[in-house]
């Protein structure tokens, strides 16, 4: 259940952080989880799907890696 909270506020930061993207150009931090650690990416995010960040710099980043995500 707690986990389901988490999901949750995930994907509501993910919507405000496309709502800043498409509408204002506007770019997050986005900090997700690799192999060797943590990798932070700032740009600006154009798209959700089902598992994915889309950013406008062309990355695709799986959603369950993100970590934290930080409006600039």
């Amino acid at each position: 259940m707690e986990n389901q909270s988490l999901d949750s506020k995930k994907e509501i930061k993910l919507k405000r952080a496309l709502i800043l993207g498409n509408f204002y150009q506007q770019k997050v931090k986005i900090i997700s989880a690799i192999n060797q650690g943590y990798e932070t990416i700032v740009g600006t995010v154009i798209g959700l799907n089902k598992d994915a960040v889309l950013t406008k710099e062309g990355l695709k980043i799986p959603k369950n890696s993100i970590k934290m995500i930080c409006h600039l």
